[in-house]
């Protein structure tokens, strides 16, 4: 059973018979591919072979189960396959804290990732796994020069490689840096159209408009329909199949339409998580405001991007302690390879199982013929892995790569108050102006729209039904379905708050909670 994912993501032109003889030789090709990859295919009747990329962006699952070896693509693909196939309370009581579970768990008992950067044989009784890349911390000389440059050549790579014999080109834009540093890198001559989304036509999308223009581009606006995140809830669970949190899938059903017939989509995923300081632990900012953020060594030791589930006083204490012992041993994991850094990268290893906004990415893939995203390629991770900090702080290494081929548009602010070519103080106090004028500005125009009787305008990216919620659990889930979670629930929370959680106070467990009990029940029940 291979899995369909297109060309860029499909198998080495290698037998089975090849690769078993010689693995070494296999891992040092896959080493070297552009795009994203994963597969997996049946060597015999018991026996499964997963490939995986460096990142593990295109998460794979198996379960050995009855003296047989079940696979899939989701988890809840590899659960349909198990004639009693449970959930691992463990892992849902992650998932409702973080948005995810933690590697190599599922939220299915007996259930597990692929590990990343591997190649792996699964049989009944054994896992037998041939490790080709670690995204190793590693001590570098180089100067912000080298960095930048290196960033810039393999970014274009990756986005060569993915325009290969593609005609209809489009990309994913929004008023951030990121999908202009993409399109700034793409063949002058090429024909290709700007896709942005947003409910209406707000500050986002005037933002990209003016970038677009500047980088000489046609960009297209389609509006968000409201209620988009709160419809087809279930149809996004069960298609992404568990384990990451649908709220991010924010291009779906007639969204997605626009996009079907193109023969590639790019987009700018994952830059500031591994270019930027965004979830980084040892970043300093100035409580004053008064200058650009410093690397700060002390700091770096607790996973970030995640919470500490004994903290919250609404789990039961046997389930949060279960919650971050799997933590724990994972950060310890990555410490074997990340000594200095690991807390930073709790989210980034396996990125395709880790990343809270996942689902984003998933979601794109199932709606387009193809997808590539270049920060995600394989030769893109493997220099985020060896660069160091210092230049992700203050975007350093990103301007050094993408200020110069931005042209005008790297003069023009963004979604977030930047100029992209600005760092350093100038930057940051053109940004904290930027950000604090547009604040007194939306407050204003909220208030003159209320007192009109009309709705506020939404000026970001993502709709405001995008953000957390209070589900009607009894509207939301069928009898059964709620009947489950009853019973779900009573093992995870403390007795109190399972007793208070279905009242329509709702007790002290948060609303996102809630959201994702929900999420939980759809891929589950009837």
């Amino acid at each position: 059973m291979a899995l369909r994912t297109g060309d860029y993501m499909g198998r080495d032109n290698v037998s089975s018979a090849g690769m078993e003889r010689d693995l070494v030789i296999l891992g040092e090709r896959l080493r070297e591919r552009m795009l994203p990859f994963g597969w997996f295919e049946r060597l015999s009747s018991d026996s499964v072979r997963f490939v995986t990329d460096h990142a593990g962006s295109v998460p794979l699952y198996y379960a050995q189960e009855h003296n047989q070896v079940l696979a899939g693509k989701t988890p809840l693909e590899v659960f349909q396959q198990m004639p009693q196939g449970t959930l691992d309370t463990v892992s849902v009581a992650d998932f409702l804290l973080n948005g995810t579970v933690c590697y190599p768990y599922t939220l299915f008992k007996g259930i597990y990732v692929a590990p990343p950067g591997a190649v792996t044989d699964v049989t009944p009784l054994e896992v037998k796994s041939t490790t080709y890349y670690r995204p190793k911390e590693q001590e570098s000389n180089e100067p912000l020069a080298y960095w930048g440059a290196q960033l810039r050549a393999r970014v274009q790579q990756a986005l060569l490689a993915g325009l290969e014999g593609k005609t209809n080109i489009k990309v994913l834009f929004s008023g951030g840096e990121d999908s202009r540093a993409i399109v700034s890198l793409l063949p002058k001559g090429l024909e290709c159209e700007l896709v942005t989304f947003a409910d209406s036509y707000n500050r986002e999308v005037r933002l990209a408009s003016h970038a677009a223009r500047a980088l000489d581009r046609h960009i297209s606006f389609i509006q968000r329909p409201h209620g988009f995140y709160r419809e087809n809830v279930r149809s996004r669970v069960r298609a992404i199949g568990g384990g990451f949190d649908i709220r991010h899938t924010h291009v779906w059903g007639r969204l997605a339409e626009p996009l079907k017939d193109a023969g590639v989509v790019f987009g700018g995923y994952a830059a500031d998580t591994l270019f930027k300081s965004a979830w980084m632990g040892n970043v300093e900012k100035n409580i004053k405001k008064i200058g650009p953020e410093r690397l700060n060594p002390i700091g770096m030791g607790q996973p970030t991007g995640i919470k500490i589930a004994s903290a919250q006083d609404w789990l039961d204490p046997g389930v949060s302690a279960a919650v971050d012992a799997r933590r724990l041993a994972h950060h310890e994991r990555i410490q074997e390879f990340r000594p200095k850094s690991a807390g930073n990268w709790h989210t980034l290893w396996p990125l395709g199982s880790q990343r809270v906004a996942y689902a984003h990415y998933l979601a794109i893939r199932l709606a387009c013929p193809e997808v590539v995203e270049p920060f995600l390629a394989p030769q893109v991770y493997e220099l985020a892995a060896r660069m160091p900090d210092e230049f992700r702080v203050d975007r350093k290494a990103f301007r050094a790569a993408f200020a110069s081929p931005m042209g005008k548009a790297g003069w023009l602010l963004t979604s977030s108050g930047r100029i992209p070519r600005l760092g350093g103080y100038v930057g940051h106090w053109v940004q904290l102006g930027t950000v604090i004028s547009r604040a007194l500005g939306d407050r204003a125009t909220s208030v003159s729209a209320r007192m009109r009787g009309r709705m506020p305008i939404n000026q970001g990216a993502w709709s405001n039904e995008h953000d957390v919620y209070r589900d009607d659990l009894s509207e939301a889930l069928s009898e059964s379905q709620l009947e489950g979670v009853r019973v779900l629930m009573n093992g995870i929370l403390t007795a109190e708050e399972a007793n208070e959680f279905f009242k329509p106070c709702g007790g002290a467990v948060p609303d996102l909670v809630r959201n994702r009990v929900v999420q939980v029940a759809y891929l589950v029940g009837d």
